[in-house]
């Protein structure tokens, strides 16, 4: 039986392709936008480069060999190249390992497949994780990165995490903070840098929530009228039979709610190093 395709998988490569037709961007992840930098369209590959820049700053003296995890379209995985590093790359998704392959060509080697259960017969210098952590579940992310980590290599972390609340958010994912540092704990990890930069990759969401309320809403509500107009009963019905479904894309999309500040009240978004002091017991 064919297996069948993930959404989300099918929106991030969506993302590329328009990402590389609008803004001439390989990559897939959140912009870091400082004070001095407008949040506008035109900003958003500068932007994305000063996050790229922000990880390779953080990246120890020493480090040799990288284990990209969710290298995505391989755009952060080439910098790494191009600076040097012996890179690897995990890959969950079918699709993105394809684009990645595209970039990287022979570069490095891509291992396709969930990091919770590939097998690799190196250990590295660094592990690192740019927006992937919050797609594998804390137990087995851990446990596999002390597989592979060298005494003394570090594990990277760019990521956000939920602030525990009492009520659901209109932003998803990551996981809760409190839980994240309740499992490193578990571990011989020495925190070498944790940095907030929830402020500066918050803005993201003012650009997307302007785009979906500009060219989302009258494009989402032109569909339902041409629908209406032109197939009223079909239309009605289809309304009918995905009525809790439509509700839900409204509620998530279209009401104004995807800003920094709701991110920023939900979310923690870190970047995160630490250090391995020992060898596996």
């Amino acid at each position: 039986m064919k297996k069948a395709m993930d959404s989300r998988e099918v929106g991030l490569v969506m993302g590329l392709i328009a990402g590389r037709y609008v803004f001439q961007s390989e990559d897939l992840h959140y912009g870091f936008w400082p004070d001095e930098l407008p949040v506008t369209p035109d900003h958003l590959k500068q932007a994305q480069d000063l996050h790229s820049q922000l990880i390779l700053s953080n990246i120890p003296d020493g480090v040799e060999s990288i284990l990209d995890v969710g290298c995505g379209a391989g755009g952060l995985a080439k910098r790494l190249i191009d600076k040097g590093y012996a890179v690897d790359c995990v890959s969950p998704s079918g699709l993105l390992t394809t684009e990645a392959q595209k970039l990287l060509g022979d570069a490095c080697t891509i291992v396709q497949g969930p990091f919770e259960t590939i097998e690799l017969n190196r250990t590295y210098d660094l592990v690192l994780f740019s927006e992937s952590f919050q797609y594998i579940k804390l137990t087995p992310a851990l446990q596999q990165v002390m597989r592979y980590l060298k005494p003394g290599g570090h594990l990277l972390i760019c990521d956000f995490f939920r602030h525990p609340r009492e009520e659901r958010g209109p932003i998803g994912g990551g996981h809760p903070l409190p839980a994240f540092h309740a499992e490193i704990e578990k571990h011989p990890l020495e925190s070498v840098v944790d940095q907030d930069i929830t402020k500066e990759t918050a803005r993201n969401y003012d650009l997307v929530n302007d785009l979906l309320q500009r060219v989302g809403v009258p494009i989402w509500e032109l569909i339902f009228a041409y629908g209406n107009a032109n197939y009223p009963r079909r239309s009605k019905w289809l309304q009918r039979l995905f009525r809790k479904r439509i509700a839900k894309l409204e509620r998530k999309y279209f009401q104004g709610q995807r800003t920094a500040e709701t991110f920023s009240h939900y979310k923690s978004y870190r970047l995160l190093l630490y250090r391995r002091t020992t060898a596996a017991a």
